[in-house]
């Protein structure tokens, strides 16, 4: 931009260069030549012949020497000016004064034969006619010298005022530039510091993401702590039913073995009642092994049923048991799945939300903008920070359309206020610092 200010003054100092290189040529090439100096009038001296002439003195005739043409010194070749300055027309051509006429020759006076008194001759003055016409001249010639003077002078004043023109427009550019500078420092400046402050809010939004990342890990890590300790709970309680059903069939064992040991002692000693009583004992024993067999085998019987009973039971206690860790895994995984839902539902309200709010600021965007000359098929990328009341606190363009007058306009088209979600978490997660693409079509 700077070679497009300063092309201008550029362009007036060279013209105004060339035009004083201009006149200065047509100054030497058209200066008046001094105007020839007067003739000398012709004087005849008459002389009268006398037989003792007295000596006459010739008069010496008068000659007026022209007046010396004082020439104006040239002007200083003065520094360029950023104002073109009016061309000055070049000085006419003094018209040389015209021939002065010669005066009329005076004829000699007849010769007196015997002059009695010869008086010396009066010097011929010349005529009236001729010193006017000489008087003339030497005024116009005067003029002309002040005319000439004048009109120098005044190209001088011009000079002077060009010059000054120069100095001032010079001192102007000047401020325009250290203004322009400062106002390019400032807005580098600006750029640098929402560029920190872009990164220290993308580094705060990324330690948020880990941090919800995190937070999203712990949940999932305390859900399948809370599934392992559920399993590792019901595989307790099925290894304590398993352990509580090997401890019974371990004491019905024992008890069937301390049965049979009875049952061995008794019968070893009834067979020892039997071989000491004999034959008496016979009937007795007999009746005695029918009714012990007969309790054997209600015990057994009793035993059996009562095994059966209990495995029945346990059976039962084991459907109720697994029906009951199904129904509270069904409850965990819809308890989940709701949650799952619900978080989803929450993700695509917000994002639908986001969305609207994003494409109403868009269109109120696109509402204020003013299309530039020669802007189609130009997009851009914005980065805006608001306040909670939608107050705008800056607008840059982050990646350029390649056209600085598009981007400009992009940027005005943003304003001072803009539509914002009344969720304030969404606000506050989405839209305190964002980007769109102003794609105007």
């Amino acid at each position: 931009m700077s070679n497009q200010k300063f092309s201008k003054p550029f362009l007036l100092a060279l013209a105004f260069h060339l035009t004083l290189l201009a006149l200065f040529a047509l100054s030497a090439i058209y200066k008046p030549a001094p105007p020839p100096p007067p003739p000398e009038p012709e004087i005849i001296h008459a002389t009268m012949v006398e037989l003792n002439p007295p000596p006459v003195a010739k008069p010496e005739p008068i000659v007026e020497k022209p007046a010396p043409v004082v020439e104006p010194e040239p002007e200083p070749i003065l520094p360029p000016v950023v104002e073109k300055p009016k061309a000055i027309e070049p000085p006419k051509p003094i018209e040389p004064p015209k021939p002065v006429e010669l005066p009329k020759k005076v004829e000699p006076p007849k010769p007196i034969v015997e002059p009695k008194k010869v008086e010396p001759p009066k010097p011929v003055e010349p005529p009236k006619e001729d010193l006017a016409k000489k008087a003339a001249a030497k005024a116009e010639k005067i003029a002309a010298e002040k005319a000439e003077a004048q009109k120098v002078e005044e190209a001088r004043k011009a000079i002077e005022r060009v010059k000054s023109k120069e100095a001032e427009d010079a001192k102007k550019a000047e401020h325009e530039k250290e203004a322009t500078e400062k106002a390019e420092a400032k807005k580098a400046e600006e750029k640098a510091n929402a560029k920190e402050l872009a990164e220290k809010e993308k580094a705060e939004k990324l330690a948020t993401e880990k941090a919800d990342a995190k937070k999203s890990a712990l949940k999932e890590a305390a859900e399948k702590e809370k599934a392992e300790k559920l399993a590792a709970d019901k595989a307790e309680a099925k290894k304590a039913e398993i352990d509580a059903k090997k401890a019974a069939e371990a004491d019905a064992k024992k008890e069937a073995t301390k049965k049979a040991e009875a049952e061995k002692l008794a019968t070893d000693k009834a067979a020892k009642q039997a071989a000491e009583k004999a034959e008496n004992a016979a009937k007795q024993a007999a009746d005695k092994a029918a009714k012990e067999a007969s309790a054997k085998a209600d015990a057994e019987r009793a035993a059996n049923e009562k095994a059966r009973a209990d495995a029945l039971a346990k059976q039962a206690a084991e459907r109720e048991a697994a029906n009951q860790a199904r129904i509270e895994a069904a409850k965990q995984e819809a308890a989940v799945a709701n949650a799952k839902a619900a978080a989803a539902a929450a993700v695509n309200a917000q994002a639908e939300a986001k969305a609207k709010a994003m494409a109403e600021i868009k269109r109120t965007v696109n509402s204020r903008w003013i299309r530039p000359q020669e802007s189609a098929n130009l997009k851009c990328t914005i980065r805006v920070r608001l306040s909670a009341d939608g107050t705008v606190l800056d607008a840059t363009v982050v990646q350029s359309s390649g056209d600085e007058i598009f981007d400009r306009s992009a940027e005005n088209a943003v304003g001072s206020h803009l539509p914002v979600p009344s969720d304030k978490d969404l606000f506050a997660k989405e839209f305190k610092s964002f980007t769109f693409v102003f794609d105007p079509k």
